[in-house]
């Protein structure tokens, strides 16, 4: 009975390991494959650590008397996070909701000027439908800290967290 040439200098111990990752030597060096798992799975905790941020927020709002019109109000390539309105207002509050570990820096802080010139930019958009005109706009941000399972531990809502001059 011949051995095929591949298989020479094997024992059958190692071909079993083989298909495990082990081949007997050095320890492999993690492939492009297994960093662009480990990239998708940090791409999926991203979003939904912003998605359960997205929903204490709202649950927030709706709690203290807000009526939330829309989630994740696409406008072009703009986006805003939550749209609500407080009632027997003419208020249009545009909620950008940040979302980090618990023990990081202040969530809040993560809205700088880019941020808040696309908000405004996605104001402008809206109250050019007919259902929003004459409304007036409100900024709003909550930040909320998360735990390690991202699971929201804290939330502040900081109204009018800055303020555009829109004529």
């Amino acid at each position: 009975m011949s051995t095929p040439m591949s298989n020479l200098g094997q024992s059958q111990e190692t071909k079993e390991r083989a298909p495990n990752g082990f081949d007997g030597g050095a320890p492999k060096r993690p492939t492009t494959t297994r960093l662009a798992q480990s990239r998708a799975e940090q791409s999926r905790v991203r979003i939904n650590s912003g998605k359960n941020a997205e929903e204490a927020a709202a649950q927030y709002l709706q709690t203290n008397g807000y009526n939330i019109i829309a989630r994740n109000l696409r406008l072009g390539h703009l986006e805003i996070d939550l749209l609500a309105t407080l009632p027997n207002t003419n208020v249009l509050i545009l909620v950008e909701v940040k979302a980090r570990r618990a023990g990081s820096h202040a969530p809040e802080l993560r809205v700088d000027w880019r941020k808040q010139r696309h908000l405004i930019r996605a104001a402008q958009m809206l109250l050019t439908r007919r259902m929003f005109r004459g409304k007036q706009i409100q900024f709003d941000v909550v930040a909320v800290e998360m735990d390690q399972l991202q699971i929201p531990m804290n939330l502040r809502h900081i109204q009018r967290a800055f303020d555009a001059n829109m004529r």
